[in-house]
């Protein structure tokens, strides 16, 4: 970026690369041999970067495996449960590498086309008329990584662990959905629902991140007391990898490419083989450590990084890139949108729609992108749905003339229209003032930049805030006769969209008058309270977009899947009570996707949300997420989109097919 701070934050980090050392990588757990540390030499790291060539086969990394045959990527917090890899026990942090590299879904999806396929299962289930028997193969040849098949003895036996075990959090649902999961044959599944279900794949299958319903090893699993309390500290696993060794202070974990891995839920559905033999998930520390260890060539894939960081990184290593090599660099189609949820299971006045519009006329949305990723990424206000590029075609761009027309009841006989068309223009401006060649198509920048926002209308706010009960004095705004103060909370060091949203949300509403305690969470607090109801207005991200089938991202927010504050159930954190959504949820669990019905219901459910506004959304997921081409490449990238970079999500082991290691 052109900005004299940004320049000078580029100068600071060349300094700082002066004296930059490794990480110190704790106390390690190893199942096999020790760890071996070696250094990068100092005359290695005084050499220009068009000077460096890719290390030597005898380099090493710091858990003693050869560099050249080790893909390194971050993973963004540690864990508070090393050595803890069982899916069903709380706490396990998945995303270090454990459902992108061992698990085993029934469905995985191709993000390009948006399809599901089988991994587990052999195809799409077959269904009798009514949706209420499913026949789904299971596919032959897998593997656990101990020698035993994979069978249809290992998804019956998960199935039923989970229904008859009610300290897994899916218990509820899938009482709820089946009557019962049992076996044909060998490799044949027979499940029956209480009802017509006609979207077991897109509900117990992958659409976006993962699926709760991970198939575990029957003959392991089988022999535990309490299947909820069994760390499971040497997997044995379906996927391609095999943990080798991690680090007991529970900042990195190594996987080793299983030896058979022809056998793997990988190699049987692609024939391919990961190319590294061994995948190292690490957390770097601060976001310094972060730069410096992807400049240095420590770490071949981030997570997730500012704009700023990203200029940094690319000015010091030309092998440095991102999604686009140009602005804006980032993809803006990661399919959960950043904003604010509210805990309406509190009560009042959160479980108002009046107070939840009021929050959202309060801010000014301009300026809280701008705040964010200096203006970059797609506008994406809606509550559920996030405004992907296939979602603004799908289900925003059908229904723009209604939004352009609806108006909020503001309780003294006025209205007002809160959607706000202007966005893009106005944001396209502001950025080619700050020296950008941004396009003037108009199409275009509605791709960019999205169809638009909520309406920044402060007047109206107050009387949406005072027509839900709240009344504005001299020093505040008070609630029931008392000063009204709440709480805004985030995850603290990583998912940066999100922390940035809240604080500069936080500054919106303070200067608007109300009086805000804002608090960063550590991730075990953080996934906790979220699950749990108890916060007031948080920074999470409980929206998505993949399929235009919209059941599995949706059926969450079934009312009928509500628990009390405080305890854990799987329905949405949010507890949006709402009749209309339910009755939509459960009208469409009886439809074929493919029934036309079942995107009119989509429509009108997207309407009621927007109506009911349970969720204040500000971009869509924006993605700076950056890769080091100096011992790996063909990376997924805007000029070769076999997949998206979405290292987080469990699609990432058939990504590890296509990474290979540069010559």
């Amino acid at each position: 970026m052109k900005k004299a701070m940004h320049r000078a934050m580029a100068c600071i980090m060349v300094l700082m690369l002066m004296a930059s050392m490794l990480a110190g990588c704790g106390k390690t757990k190893n199942n096999k041999a020790e760890v071996e540390t070696a250094k990068v030499t100092a005359e290695a790291e005084n050499k220009t970067e068009d000077e460096k060539e890719p290390a030597p086969s005898k380099e090493m990394t710091e858990v003693g495996t050869p560099r050249n045959e080790t893909l390194i990527v971050e993973c963004q917090s540690p864990t508070d449960t090393p050595g803890q890899f069982n899916s069903y026990m709380q706490g396990t942090t998945m995303g270090f590498g454990i459902h992108q590299l061992m698990s085993a879904m029934m469905w995985e999806i191709d993000t390009v086309k948006g399809e599901q396929f089988g991994e587990v299962a052999d195809g799409m289930p077959e269904s009798n008329a009514d949706f209420t028997e499913h026949i789904v193969k299971i596919r032959k040849g897998i593997k656990w990584s101990d020698g035993e098949d994979l069978t249809a003895d290992d998804v019956v036996f998960t199935f039923n662990m989970i229904m008859s075990n009610t300290g897994i959090s899916q218990n509820a649902y899938y009482n709820q959905i089946f009557k019962s999961v049992g076996k044909v044959d060998d490799y044949t599944v027979k499940i029956v629902t209480k009802e017509a279900f006609p979207r077991l794949a897109q509900r117990f299958g992958v659409t976006i991140w993962g699926n709760d319903l991970r198939i575990v090893p029957e003959h392991i699993y089988s022999k535990q007391q309490d299947v909820t309390q069994f760390k499971d500290s040497k997997p044995v696993v379906a996927g391609p990898y095999t943990v080798k060794a991690y680090d007991e202070l529970g900042k990195w974990v190594l996987y080793e490419r299983r030896e058979d891995w022809k056998a793997s839920t990988v190699g049987v559905v692609t024939g391919k083989e990961p190319k590294a033999k061994y995948v190292w998930f690490r957390n770097l520390g601060d976001d310094t450590s972060r730069q410096m260890s992807l400049i240095n060539n420590e770490v071949d894939i981030l997570c997730e990084v500012t704009p700023e960081m990203l200029e940094v990184m690319t000015a010091q290593n030309p092998n440095i890139a991102c999604w686009y090599k140009n602005f804006p660099y980032a993809t803006s189609d990661d399919p959960c949108s950043k904003g604010l949820l509210f805990s309406m299971g509190k009560g009042a006045p959160y479980d108002n729609k009046d107070f939840r519009w009021g929050i959202a006329l309060a801010m000014n949305f301009d300026e809280i992108s701008q705040n964010i990723f200096d203006g970059v990424g797609r506008a994406s206000p809606f509550p559920i749905i996030t405004n992907t590029s296939a979602a603004q075609e799908l289900y925003v761009k059908p229904i723009l003339s209604w939004l352009e027309a609806f108006q909020l009841d503001l309780g003294d006989g006025t209205s007002v229209k809160p959607f706000d068309s202007g966005y893009a223009e106005r944001i396209a401006g502001v950025l080619r003032n700050k020296g950008y060649d941004i396009p003037t198509d108009q199409n275009t920048l509605i791709d960019m930049f999205g169809v638009g926002c909520w309406k920044y209308d402060p007047q109206a706010a107050e009387k949406l805030l005072t027509k839900a009960g709240l009344e504005k004095k001299s020093d505040g705004w008070y609630f029931n006769g008392k000063p009204f103060t709440f709480n805004m909370t985030y995850l603290a060091d990583s998912e940066a969209q999100a922390g940035r949203g809240t604080q500069a949300a936080y500054d919106q509403l303070t200067k608007f008058g109300f009086k805000i305690n804002l608090v960063s969470e550590s991730s075990a607090t953080w996934d906790t309270n979220g699950a749990t109801g108890q916060f007031d207005i948080a920074g999470y991200w409980p929206t998505g977009f993949i399929t235009k089938d919209i059941y599995s991202q949706i059926n969450g927010w079934d009312a009928d899947l509500i628990v009390p504050i405080g305890e854990r159930g799987s329905g949405q954190s949010g507890r949006w009570k709402n009749a209309k959504a339910t009755e939509i949820i459960h009208e469409l669990a009886k439809l074929s996707p493919d029934d036309p019905k079942a995107y009119e219901l989509g429509i009108e459910f997207f309407k009621n949300s927007i109506e009911e506004l349970p969720f204040i959304g500000f971009h869509s997921g924006v993605k700076f997420v950056p890769t080091n081409s100096t011992y790996w490449n063909n990376y997924p990238c805007a000029d070769n989109p076999y997949n998206g970079p979405w290292w987080w999500w469990s699609c990432f082991k058939y990504i590890t097919t296509e990474i290979s290691p540069v010559q």
